[in-house]
């Protein structure tokens, strides 16, 4: 499949769930929105753009079904969040803060089960070598890979969702105990890891035989940026200082819409690859295991643990610097820095450090940058510590621009007086 073609899927697989959510809000007594049009016809254009060029009936066909899916999606989703909302949601023991350390525990073994047990490919498919492109592909596709992982991904996708969108109806406050919508979250999350397991061993393939890396790579590192800028009032947006400020209707729409970003972000990329045991994969599946448990324990306390979010953002270095490494592509220097670097500018902040520990924490971080690249004469390269920094503020910066000029539009023109 050639690259525009691998796109405009990942765009249908993107906005097609969108709008069945947007459905779910109509079936229950909502007005159709702007949104529903707009993300319904994201949708049903991406799925018409992925059919070969030539062949418009089938591409308007494509578009149709789309469309129609999703309006059935939502269907089911009602159905689904119906179900939840009978369950009982007061809080009860145990307090999901003990959860934190079994359930990190838990992944850890599933993790080593998967290096144990673990499929190879017995052979891959020609590694092209250009950058986005995905090494790990089957040589011989299976007949049944691309329907196991499509539907996986989209049962896990939505089993998720369901669960947002109950506990946000619901008006849930954040409590310390489990709820019972925290435990069906945990147990969505724990039958799609089950269930990718079992369709890696048996097709291998996950969604990359379609899918370019490159939404992969970029809905997880999406999802950084948008946590630099949901986090921002509480520790500043660089070096702590809260003078620079984001308008504030961007954190605002991102604490109030990251629930389905995020788990969209580690579902999409949780399926994108085969549960492969070599240590980029494993390092890459542990992650993902610990944002599904942060994605469960929605509306407790230890949800905004500024340790435990600080710990997952953070695992996201060792496994670049692991997946550089396996790579040999001798960038790990960039991407080890690159993360610490954000560690000193931004999430150190809003740990409650003195000054004199924020500056011995930078100092540290100066001397092992100029000791790394300095040891292997390559202090021409320093500056390459700043290229994810650089990324993720620039890309936030675009978003505070899109947020002034939604506003903007938004005001209301004064009307002329009538004399």
């Amino acid at each position: 499949m050639d690259a525009k073609r691998s796109y405009a899927l990942a765009g249908a697989a993107l906005f097609n769930p969108m709008a069945a959510v947007y459905w779910l809000d109509v079936i229950r007594g909502r007005q159709p929105s702007a949104g529903l049009a707009v993300v319904g016809a994201a949708g049903a254009a991406c799925a018409a753009l992925a059919v070969p060029r030539g062949k418009v009936a089938q591409a308007i066909g494509a578009g149709a079904l789309a469309a129609a899916g999703a309006a059935l999606a939502g269907l089911v989703l009602d159905r689904y969040v119906t179900w939840i909302e009978r369950h009982d949601q007061e809080p009860a023991p145990p307090d999901a803060q003990t959860l934190l350390v079994p359930a990190a525990a838990a992944g850890g073994a599933v993790v080593a089960a998967v290096a144990v047990v673990g499929r190879h490919a017995s052979a891959y498919a020609p590694y092209s070598g250009k950058p986005g492109d995905y090494r790990w592909i089957a040589a011989q596709t299976h007949p049944a890979a691309r329907l196991s992982a499509w539907t996986g991904y989209l049962l896990h996708q939505f089993g998720i969702w369901g669960c947002v969108y109950a506990a946000q109806r619901a008006r849930l406050g954040y409590a310390d105990g489990m709820r019972t919508i925290n435990w069906i979250a945990l147990a969505v999350n724990a039958a799609g890891v089950a269930l990718h397991a079992l369709q890696t061993r048996h097709s291998y393939d996950g969604l990359a035989i379609d899918v370019p890396e490159g939404t992969s790579l970029g809905s997880a590192s999406f999802m950084l940026m948008l946590i630099l800028a949901m986090e921002a009032p509480r520790r500043g947006l660089i070096l702590g200082l809260r003078q620079l400020k984001l308008p504030p209707e961007l954190p605002r729409f991102i604490r109030r819409y990251h629930g389905y970003i995020f788990s969209w972000a580690t579902v999409y990329t949780f399926w994108y690859h085969p549960l492969e045991p070599l240590p980029s994969h494993l390092g890459g599946v542990y992650h993902m295991l610990l944002l599904f448990v942060q994605s469960s324990l929605l509306f407790t306390r230890a949800h905004r643990d500024p340790r435990w979010t600080l710990a997952l953002e953070m695992l996201a270095m060792p496994h670049a610097v692991i997946t550089t490494l396996q790579k040999r592509s001798g960038l790990e220097g960039m991407f080890a820095f690159g993360f610490l670097g954000m560690f000193v500018l931004n999430q150190m902040h809003g740990l409650g450090l003195s000054r004199a520990a924020k500056l011995s924490l930078g100092s540290a971080y100066t001397a092992a940058a100029l000791a790394w690249y300095g040891r292997r004469q390559q202090l021409r390269r320093l500056p390459d510590t700043m290229r994810i920094p650089m990324l993720e503020y620039s890309i936030v910066g675009m978003l505070a621009l899109l947020s002034l000029l939604i506003r903007v539009l938004r005001r209301p023109h004064p009307q002329p007086e009538v004399v």
